[in-house]
């Protein structure tokens, strides 16, 4: 039946279809296979980024402060003292940091443990940043460091004229 005239043009029509599609499907395939090899250098970055941001908590209630490390799964809580004031508070990283009116507190979420800098009363605050794997702030004498690697604040004495 395929020798005739009349019988031989649905098949051919039947066979290019067929071939069309598998073409498309071919081409199909080739596209999604090409955007998924070109996508996936990327999502392995941005997910490594994204638990890196999510390793540490800071909650702040009155008269208290929590931090928590996703690495230890353990809370760390620390009391204010009466009349002391949150001047500035950030986490980020492996990182959260407090500055209140009489001291610097800085967590590592790494380590799972904090330390404090107490801060004369004469000093005032300039700047702030808390970012991935430290912490710093500036007052009107010193530049504080915090490092989560550490766990512990470093100072330096800022210069200053007539000195």
């Amino acid at each position: 039946m395929r020798s005739g005239t009349m019988a031989g043009t649905p098949w051919r029509r039947y066979r290019m279809t067929r071939t069309r599609r598998r073409a498309r499907r071919h081409i199909a395939l080739l596209l999604v296979s090409l955007a998924m090899w070109v996508g996936v250098p990327a999502l392995p970055a941005s997910s490594q980024e994204d638990e890196a941001l999510r390793n540490v908590a800071l909650v702040v209630i009155p008269r208290e402060i929590f931090f928590f490390s996703a690495q230890a799964g353990q809370w760390t809580a620390v009391r204010l003292d009466p009349g002391e004031r949150i001047l500035q508070r950030s986490a980020d990283g492996n990182v959260a940091a407090v500055v209140t009116s009489q001291r610097a507190i800085g967590f590592s979420a790494a380590l799972n443990n904090t330390h404090e800098v107490r801060l004369p009363e004469d000093e005032t605050l300039e700047a702030f940043k808390v970012q991935g794997n430290m912490a710093n702030f500036v007052t009107r004498r010193r530049v504080y460091g915090f490092s989560a690697f550490t766990g512990r604040w470093a100072a330096i004495d800022r210069f200053q004229l007539g000195k």
